[in-house]
């Protein structure tokens, strides 16, 4: 009989989607609920619900596996847009592959399979925990460069998600910025600071940069990001179980 997975720890949290623009700075546009939950052989599983209140209205489910050196494994994603179905997509990455098997309304049925090598390498799901997941791949070298993160897929090109979802290859730079305290309403944490630059799918590289800070507790549960001046995303409630 096959073994039943153990779950070793969970930790569940809930991320405020703020406005950071100075004529409606702290506007709530939305929210993210998250658990990660910890295995017993290294892997981890979260599970994001995200709504996106402003125009057109994103509805994003999202459930990914990654294994003990954070590199994905699967991941589903489901996607309603405007209060209709827009689409919803399985992922996974195996030996030299990459692949993805969706059922969206403007592409209808679409199977599809790409090379992809066993390094490091990332998935933009375009739930805020996800990003936090996509800078667990950087080595945490100071000194200001950037860390390509060449491996990097996406279920969608768009800023918000709003398309697919269908595999897309990319790539992100992410600069490690060193240890620092943050305070926000779930509490101080002393978190890791990354930012994001360059081509990548969730931070318009014409637009202001990413900036993220993360839990030092192996999770990379997100504490803080921002587009600053425009958005930004704050840890509200963290539960461990």
């Amino acid at each position: 009989m096959e073994t039943i997975s153990k779950i070793d720890r969970q930790q569940r949290g809930v991320i405020a989607y703020l406005s950071d623009e100075a004529h409606d700075r702290g506007r709530v546009r939305g929210h993210e609920r998250f658990s990660i939950a910890m295995h017993a052989d290294g892997a981890k599983t979260l599970r994001a619900s995200c709504v996106i209140d402003d125009p057109p209205h994103i509805v994003r489910d999202v459930v990914q596996t990654v294994d003990a050196l954070m590199r994905p494994r699967e991941c589903f994603v489901q996607l309603r847009v405007g209060g209709a179905f827009a689409g919803s997509g399985w992922f996974a990455w195996r030996d030299g592959w990459a692949g993805c098997e969706a059922d969206t309304a403007a592409e209808g049925r679409v199977s599809q399979r790409m090379a992809c090598a066993d390094g490091p390498r990332g998935f933009c799901n375009h739930a805020i925990v996800g990003d936090a997941w996509m800078a667990a791949n950087h080595p945490r070298r100071q000194g200001g460069e950037a860390f390509t993160l060449a491996q990097m897929f996406t279920p969608s090109l768009n800023k918000q998600g709003s398309t697919g979802p269908l595999l897309a290859r990319t790539a992100l730079g992410i600069v490690y910025r060193g240890a620092e305290r943050v305070t926000v309403p779930a509490g101080t944490f002393t978190t890791l600071s990354f930012r994001f630059t360059g081509a990548e799918a969730h931070a318009a590289s014409a637009g202001p940069e990413y900036e993220m800070w993360t839990t030092d507790d192996g999770c990379y549960s997100p504490v803080l990001s921002m587009y600053r001046g425009r958005r930004r995303y704050e840890l509200v409630e963290l539960v461990h179980d």
